[in-house]
C-alpha cells in the first residue's frame, strides 16, 4: 500500500508536537518544584526563546531529567543551552534557581567552551588560556585574537590596530569598531561602554552595568564585585585565601611564579621612559614605546586636540583624543555656570575667566566634587538676575561663601566692604534679638552699637581685624549673659541689687565688669557700687629665658625647621612681640631696603632688622596662593591668604606656630619683658607700635627704672665726651 508524503509529514509533525509537550511538561514540573507560580505558558515561551530547535529542546530536557540539581547547584557542568535557559528563567522572575557561572571566573556568561573535567568556561577565560607569542609585536604570553594568512598568532592590540578605521555611529569619530547585535551598527569601545544595558545592583542599589550575578540572579556592579569577591587559592606569601592580584600561571608576571594577594604583590619598578625616575610600571614597554610610570601615564604631556597646546592632560578623554587639563576644567566650568540658554551671565563671566586662567587646572578637576563655591555661584546666578552681598549674607558664614565673596569682590562684581565690621554688626543684631525683655533689648542695643562697635579701633589699613572683632563679640555676648542673669533672678537693670551684682562678678571679674561699669556711667544700677580695681600682677605666662632664645636661634638659623614665612613670623613674635593679626597684615610698603640696611615699619619709627632676619623678611612673600586666589592675589601682602585679594588668617598662622612649639601669648610676653628691660619705653614703643603708657607698664613688670634716661641723654648731648 502506498502512503503519500503528506501523511508522513503529518505524522512527523504529530510526533514532534508530542515530544514538545512531553519536554514542556518535564521542564515545567521541575520548575514547579522550585517556584509554585510557574505556568506552562511562561515555560513554553522561555524554551522557544532559548531552544527553538528540536535538538536543543531535547538536550535541555534530557539533561534536566538526568541532573535536576543543575537548577540549584550553580555549577558549570551542563550544556550551553541549559545555562542559557537558567539565565532566562531567572531574568523572567522565576525563583528558587541558582545562576550557573564560569568554572574559572564565576561570572554568569554563555559557556561556549569546555575546561578540565567536564566543566565549562566563558569565552573570556578561554581566550586567556589560549596564549602565544604575537607574530606582530613579539610580546609573549598574550591572548590570541586572530591569525595571519599563514596561521601566525596575533594579539588583541595588534589585531585592533590593523583593522581599518570607520566612522562610529555614536561619537561620529574614526575608530576601530565592533558591530552591535542590537542594531547592527558599528560602535567604538567608548560608545559600547556607554550604551551597555544597566540594572539596579542588588548590593548598592545603584543603576550600573552588570559585572556578575549572585546565586539568586541578582545583578552585581563592578565596584561591589571587587569588594565582595572571595578567593579560592591561598597566597604563597601570607597563606591567606583571598582574591589574588597575580597568579603563577596568569598573564601578570611576578618574576617568581607565585600566587600573590594585593598585600604581598609588589609591582615591578623600572626606569620611566618619560621622567627617568625608577617607579612602578603603569604601562609596560613595547617595540615602539618605553615603560611609563603611573604619574606620567595618568598625566602625560599631550598635544591638546582642542587648544593645540603642549601641556599636561589625558590621552583619550575626549572621545579618544588628547585633552589638556586646562580645556577639561574650562569645559566643566562652562557647563556648570551656563544658564538655560547656554550662555554665562555677565556677573558670572568675570569669575569664570579667572577660574579658567588658573595655573593648576588639574586641582580643579581633582577637587571638583568638593568645590562648593562654584556650585553656590551657579545656583545664585540661576535664581537671581544680579548678585549682591545680601544674597551671600543669607547663605551663612561658611568657608565657601567667604571664598566666593572674595572672588566676586576681587573681580569687581561686588563692591568692597569691611567684612569683619559687617559680620560684627550682624552678630550684634542677632544677639539683641535673643533678649526677651524689650527694655533690656534697648539697653543692650545702645551698649553694643555706641560703646563696643563704635569704639572698636580699625587697623592701619582702615579695617577691623579679626582679633578686635572677636573681642567685641565677647563683650556683647558677656553683656547679654549679664542681662540673662538678672532675668533669671526676676530683676532688671533698674532694680538690680548689690547681691545680684556681686554674684555676677564673683568669677572672671576682668571681663564681666565692663558692662556693669558702663551701666553705672549711664545712670543704671542706682545705689550700687563696683568693687575696687585689682592692680595688674604682670604677665601670667612667659617662656624660660633659655627656651626663648633657643627658639629664636632655631627660627633664625635652621633652614629645615619651618617654611620661610613661618620662620619670619615666629621671629617677629619672639623678638618684637608682634600680634599675629598685625603680622599677617604687613605689606611691601612696610618694608624698606637700602644699600646696607633693611627696615620694617611696625610703628611710627621704622625698625632696623638685623641679619639674618632681614633676609627672611625680604624674601617674602614665598607662599603663593592657589587656584583663583593666585590669579587675583594682591601683590602687596607679605603673607598672602587663600582668599582672593586677602592676607592670611591669623588663626591659621597661630596653628602653624603652635606646631613649631611657639605659644603666641607666652612668646610675646617674654619678648616684651626683654625689650622693656633693655630699651627705654619711649623708644621701643615707637618701634613696635604700642603706646608709651603700655611700654612704661611693661618696664615696671621687667623691674627697669628708666626715669633718669631723658636727663642722661640730655646731658650726654649737651656735654659730649672729650677725646684724650
Amino acid at each position: 500500500m502506498l502512503i503519500c508524503s503528506c501523511h508522513e509529514r503529518r505524522r512527523a509533525a504529530e510526533q514532534l508536537a508530542t515530544k514538545r509537550a512531553d519536554q514542556l511538561a518535564i521542564v515545567t514540573g521541575l520548575l514547579l518544584a522550585r517556584d509554585p507560580t510557574v505556568t506552562p505558558e511562561s515555560v513554553g515561551d522561555l524554551m522557544a526563546q532559548v531552544a527553538p530547535a528540536p535538538g536543543a529542546r531535547a538536550a535541555l530536557a534530557r539533561h534536566l531529567v538526568a541532573h535536576p540539581e543543575a537548577l540549584t547547584a550553580g555549577g558549570s557542568r551542563m550544556p550551553k543551552v541549559v545555562a542559557e535557559f537558567i539565565y532566562a528563567a531567572i531574568a523572567a522572575g522565576i525563583t528558587g534557581l541558582t545562576s550557573p557561572g564560569c568554572a574559572l571566573c564565576g561570572r554568569p556568561r554563555t559557556l561556549f567552551h569546555t575546561h578540565g573535567d567536564g566543566e565549562r568556561i566563558c569565552t573570556t577565560c578561554y581566550s586567556r588560556l589560549l596564549t602565544a607569542t604575537c607574530s606582530s609585536c613579539g610580546r609573549d604570553g598574550h591572548r590570541i585574537r586572530s591569525r595571519t594568512v599563514d596561521g601566525q598568532p596575533v594579539c588583541p592590540r595588534c589585531h585592533d590596530r590593523a583593522r581599518p578605521l570607520e566612522v562610529c555611529a555614536g561619537c561620529q569619530e574614526l575608530r576601530g569598531l565592533k558591530r552591535s547585535t542590537r542594531d547592527g551598527l558599528g560602535y567604538c569601545r567608548s560608545c559600547i561602554a556607554r550604551r551597555a544595558p544597566t540594572e539596579p545592583c542588588s548590593i548598592c542599589g545603584r543603576d550600573r552595568r552588570v559585572n556578575a550575578r549572585t546565586a539568586t540572579g541578582g545583578a552585581v556592579c563592578t565596584g561591589c564585585y571587587d569588594k565582595t569577591r572571595t578567593g579560592t587559592v591561598a597566597c604563597d606569601e601570607c597563606g591567606q585565601v583571598v582574591p589574588l592580584t597575580a597568579r603563577a600561571d596568569g598573564r601578570i608576571g611576578t618574576g617568581t611564579g607565585k600566587n600573590l594577594c594585593a598585600r604581598c604583590y609588589r609591582h615591578p619598578e623600572r626606569e620611566c621612559g618619560i621622567c627617568g625616575r625608577t617607579r612602578r610600571v603603569a604601562l609596560r614597554a613595547t617595540t615602539v614605546s618605553p615603560d611609563i610610570c603611573p604619574t606620567c601615564y595618568q598625566a602625560p604631556i599631550v598635544d591638546c586636540s582642542v587648544c593645540g597646546q603642549h601641556a599636561l592632560g589625558r590621552r583619550t578623554t575626549r572621545n579618544g583624543r588628547p585633552w589638556c587639563f586646562a580645556c577639561q576644567a574650562t569645559d566643566r566650568i562652562d557647563r556648570l555656570l551656563a544658564g538655560p540658554d547656554g550662555t554665562i551671565p555677565i556677573g558670572v563671566q568675570e569669575v569664570r575667566d579667572v577660574l579658567v586662567a588658573t595655573h593648576r587646572p588639574r586641582s580643579i578637576l581633582n577637587n571638583w566634587d568638593r568645590i562648593e563655591s562654584l556650585t553656590l555661584l551657579a545656583r545664585l546666578a540661576r535664581q537671581h538676575d544680579e548678585l549682591s552681598h545680601e544674597l551671600l549674607d543669607a547663605e551663612g558664614d561658611r568657608f565657601s561663601v567667604g571664598y566666593l565673596r572674595a572672588l566676586l569682590v576681587a573681580t569687581g562684581v561686588l563692591p568692597d566692604r569691611d567684612e569683619h565690621a559687617t559680620r560684627l554688626r550682624r552678630f550684634a543684631a542677632a544677639v539683641i534679638d535673643e533678649v526677651a525683655d524689650p527694655r533690656h533689648q534697648q539697653t543692650l542695643g545702645r551698649y553694643a552699637r555706641w560703646h563696643v562697635i563704635a569704639r572698636a579701633k580699625p587697623d592701619r589699613h582702615g579695617r577691623l581685624n579679626a582679633t578686635i572683632s572677636d573681642r567685641c563679640r565677647q563683650e556683647i555676648r558677656t553683656a547679654q549673659r549679664f542681662l540673662d542673669h538678672l532675668t533669671r533672678r526676676g530683676r532688671t537693670v533698674d532694680d538690680c541689687t548689690q547681691a545680684d551684682l556681686d554674684t555676677w562678678l564673683s568669677t572672671r571679674r576682668a571681663t564681666r565688669i565692663r558692662f556693669p561699669r558702663w551701666l553705672l556711667d549711664h545712670g543704671h544700677l542706682p545705689g550700687l557700687a563696683l568693687p575696687d580695681a585689682v592692680p595688674a600682677a604682670g604677665p601670667r605666662t612667659q617662656l624660660d629665658q633659655d627656651e626663648h632664645w633657643a627658639l629664636v636661634r632655631r627660627m633664625l638659623h635652621d633652614e629645615n625647621s619651618a617654611s620661610i614665612e613661618d620662620r619670619a613670623a615666629a621671629c617677629l613674635v619672639l623678638l618684637y612681640a608682634q600680634p599675629l593679626s598685625k603680622i599677617v597684615s604687613l605689606t611691601t610698603d612696610d618694608l624698606t631696603v637700602d644699600d646696607d640696611a633693611t627696615y620694617l615699619r611696625l610703628g611710627p619709627e621704622p625698625l632696623l632688622l638685623p641679619p639674618p632676619l632681614d633676609a627672611l623678611v625680604t624674601s617674602l612673600p614665598t607662599a603663593k596662593p592657589f587656584g583663583a586666589a593666585s590669579t587675583l592675589a594682591d601683590q602687596r601682602w607679605l603673607f598672602p591668604g587663600k582668599w582672593a585679594g586677602h592676607h592670611q588668617n591669623p588663626t591659621s598662622l597661630m596653628g602653624r606656630l603652635n606646631k613649631l612649639g611657639i605659644t603666641t601669648r607666652a612668646s610675646r610676653n617674654s619678648a616684651m619683658l626683654h625689650l622693656a628691660a633693655s630699651v627705654p619705653p619711649a623708644v621701643f614703643a615707637s618701634l613696635i607700635g604700642i603706646s608709651t603708657g603700655a611700654a612704661t607698664k611693661w618696664a615696671g613688670y621687667a623691674g627697669s627704672n628708666w626715669t633718669t634716661y631723658a636727663a642722661i641723654r640730655t646731658n650726654a648731648t649737651a656735654n659730649p665726651p672729650q677725646n684724650q
